[in-house]
């Protein structure tokens, strides 16, 4: 918003407007006169450019802080699927080992390749209850939960 600092000088002479901020705040037809001078229709607009202005700047803020966190989401989901792709070269050696292991034992080709499937598959299932007991989270049972009973507690109310 439009600041000025008036003082009265040790004379007492008439007081002195000094801007403290930029020149374009103030329209330049009424650049001579005081502050207390202008018409409020004059301030009213002064108010009103001054308003757009800080919108403006907010909104570029804003704008460019979306810009910003897109960015990093995106190179946040590109380092994730390095990670997975990582981690299922990890699961393939580790399988290929343990086959080679198991072959190097003496077992059959055909129930190595069933061993290592049998562990693939133990640990989807394991991978698979750890997700479904995580999801139960994801709908905000206690706040549903406080929700049902405030509204059942609302009902009974009104029935009584």
């Amino acid at each position: 918003m439009f600041s000025a600092a008036c003082y009265r000088p040790a004379n007492g002479c008439c007081p002195v407007s000094i801007p403290l901020e930029s020149d374009d705040a103030r329209p330049v037809a009424n650049a001579d006169r005081r502050v207390g001078e202008t018409s409020p229709l004059e301030d009213l607009g002064i108010l009103q450019r001054e308003w757009r202005k800080l919108i403006h700047d907010q909104l570029q803020l804003a704008a460019l802080e979306v810009r910003l966190a897109t960015h990093s989401l995106m190179a946040i989901i590109a380092a994730a699927l390095c990670i997975g792709a990582l981690l299922v070269l990890v699961w393939i050696g580790l399988m290929a080992a343990t086959g080679l292991s198991l072959y190097g034992i003496g077992l059959d080709p055909v129930f190595v390749m069933l061993t290592v499937t049998a562990l693939t598959g133990v640990a989807i299932l394991l991978l698979r209850g750890f997700i479904v007991r995580r999801s139960r989270r994801l709908g905000f049972p206690a706040t549903l939960r406080t929700l049902k009973s405030s509204a059942a507690a609302t009902q009974n109310t009104k029935s009584t």
